[in-house]
């Protein structure tokens, strides 16, 4: 049997990222949190994701440098941003570099659901 496919959450608020881990937990992923994007990519060499959800503020390193970041590693990861506010600007930027979507945090269960089940059942479908 395969493990169940590892999403990650880069998030400084802690309830945000339990509230991403019942959500995403709900539709049979492993979800891992942490607090800082340097956090995040420390652990990234020992355990690949299906996709990568972060705040599009996060404290050292912002979402989009993130996923600039990921990119230039080669991985083609598909980052969800979310946020606090509703920034168009930041919003098509993040989606013109390659983010999946920009999600306003209030509404984020939905969405989520939306964008990372279908992640979730194609990788159910690869073999590991």
């Amino acid at each position: 049997m395969n493990p169940p496919p590892l999403v990650c959450v880069v998030d400084p608020d802690p309830a945000v990222r339990r509230r991403v881990a019942e959500v995403l937990g709900a539709l049979g992923a492993q979800v891992e949190g942490y607090a800082t994007a340097r956090e995040f990519m420390a652990r990234l060499p020992h355990a690949i994701p299906v996709c990568v959800i972060a705040e599009a503020r996060l404290p050292d390193l912002p979402g989009l440098a993130l996923l600039q970041e990921l990119r230039a590693r080669g991985l083609a990861l598909p980052v969800i941003l979310l946020a606090g506010d509703a920034d168009v600007l930041a919003a098509v930027t993040a989606m013109r570099a390659g983010a999946l979507d920009y999600i306003e945090k209030p509404f984020i269960d939905r969405a989520l659901v939306a964008q990372v089940g279908p992640i979730l059942e194609l990788d159910g479908k690869q073999p590991h």
